[in-house]
């Protein structure tokens, strides 16, 4: 049996023969973005299934299937890379199913449950405040964390993760970023003293449980709509005003990449200043120090429009003066002297937590 009736998951199953299941990806809610799928497989037989995917070529990002390989789990903690073809049609994969449970995705999940539990953990710490700054459009509570100093002089730090619900990768690194900040690591406590950070898990919350690729359950893409959120985009609106009330001095907004097997930061491309621009270089230096995973930006990005004050970080940027960045992990396999699964899980949790000293890093004396 296929089943992909529950959080996150995203399959509809065609035609099944003894050895070939055809499958295609539902796309996103009210929208027609499409790329993530998870999907589980019970009872199987432990015999070899070829699994083919028959509309990967519509999917959002088609040339993203090349060089990319599906993610499977016996148990939903330990995945790993299955040989894939793309054919310029479909995306198709091999296994042997289990006779308990196989799970298949596009990254490794990130559930509400995990997120719930982190939230917990910070909270009973004694080192970060919970909040809600508001409910998304289906009513879920769209969470804040809030830590460190309360100073007046404290530097304002905005963390935002996972606008695009299939970027799972962004809520694991951001998993990593928020333990060490909890810890008695003397890096965090550092940065802790100087500055008041401001956390979201996850600002899609509808989108990630209805297993969407980008789009909340209203079918926007919330990283378009900064400039101008409608009522569509409740969690935008919330955003928006929670940071005019707290101010920013530095703005990071986390994603995940279908396309590039490295990480690679994007710059506001708006108008800005020396010192903002210094920045920039700093932080991105400083984070490349420490993962060889953070390669330069690729002179092309599909679908970003240069200077839209749609986008958050150039609506950050434009609106305050500051320096802002989107960090975009990698959805393909990358080996940069690490192995191939060095930013499955683990290592997106590994990348968050040197966000830590790279912050550190660009603080003002």
């Amino acid at each position: 049996m296929i089943d992909a009736d529950f959080e996150c998951g995203n399959i509809v199953v065609g035609q099944i023969s003894d050895d070939t299941v055809h499958l295609s990806i539902r796309p996103d809610s009210n929208a027609q973005f499409y790329q993530w799928f998870y999907f589980q497989v019970h009872d199987g037989q432990g015999q070899p299934v070829r699994f083919v995917i028959d509309n990967a070529s519509g999917a959002s990002y088609p040339v993203a299937w090349n060089g990319y390989d599906v993610l499977s789990s016996a148990d939903g903690e330990y995945w790993r890379r299955l040989p894939t073809e793309y054919d310029g049609q479909v995306l198709s994969f091999t296994d042997a199913p289990s006779n308990a449970s196989t799970s298949y995705a596009y990254f490794v999940p990130y559930v509400a449950a995990q997120r719930e539990h982190l939230l917990k953990t910070c909270g009973e710490s004694g080192r970060a405040q919970r909040t809600s700054l508001g409910q998304s459009g289906l009513g879920r509570s769209l969470d804040l964390l809030t830590l460190g100093s309360d100073s007046p002089q404290a530097v304002r730090i905005w963390v935002v993760t996972r606008q695009h619900a299939g970027e799972s990768m962004a809520e694991w690194a951001v998993e990593g970023f928020l333990k060490r900040l909890i810890s008695d690591d003397a890096a965090a406590q550092s940065l802790l003293a100087r500055a008041r950070v401001y956390v979201v898990p996850n600002a899609n919350p509808d989108g990630s449980a209805l297993g969407n690729l980008r789009a909340n359950a209203n079918g926007v893409d919330l990283n378009r709509v900064w400039e101008n959120p409608p009522d569509s985009a409740p969690e935008i609106v919330h955003l928006r005003r929670a940071i005019e009330e707290t101010g920013v001095d530095l703005f990071l907004d986390v994603h995940g990449d279908e396309e590039r097997p490295f990480i690679w930061l994007m710059h506001p491309e708006v108008e800005t200043t020396p010192e903002i621009d210094a920045t920039q270089v700093a932080f991105e230096s400083a984070l490349a120090a420490r993962n060889p995973e953070v390669q330069p930006r690729p002179n092309l990005v599909d679908g970003v429009k240069h200077g839209d004050l749609g986008l958050s970080v150039n609506f950050i940027t434009a609106h305050y003066g500051v320096p802002g960045w989107i960090i975009e992990l990698p959805n393909k396999a990358v080996d940069f002297g690490n192995g191939p699964d060095s930013l499955l899980a683990d290592g997106c949790q590994r990348f968050g937590a040197s966000m830590v000293e790279a912050l550190l890093d660009v603080l003002p004396a």
